[in-house]
């Protein structure tokens, strides 16, 4: 699975790391692209998105081999 998707697949379906994630950095489920999920530099989120991926494993939402 695409970066991109294994975030979408977190957001959908974990309220707390989606609460987390639009309370904390004000980032909402429709503000991640193909291009930002992979920016790591100011203004990208690429930090968050391995953030909000790892916390989806630990939910067990994904496995860890699942996300390209």
């Amino acid at each position: 699975m695409e970066k991109l998707e294994a975030v979408q697949k977190v957001l959908r379906f974990s309220h707390s790391i989606r609460e987390w994630c639009e309370g904390d950095h004000a980032i909402y489920f429709n503000d991640f692209d193909e291009q930002n999920v992979d920016d790591y530099s100011s203004g990208g989120f690429g930090n968050i998105a391995d953030e909000i991926i790892e916390r989806g494993i630990q939910e067990n939402l994904l496995e860890e081999d699942e996300v390209d």
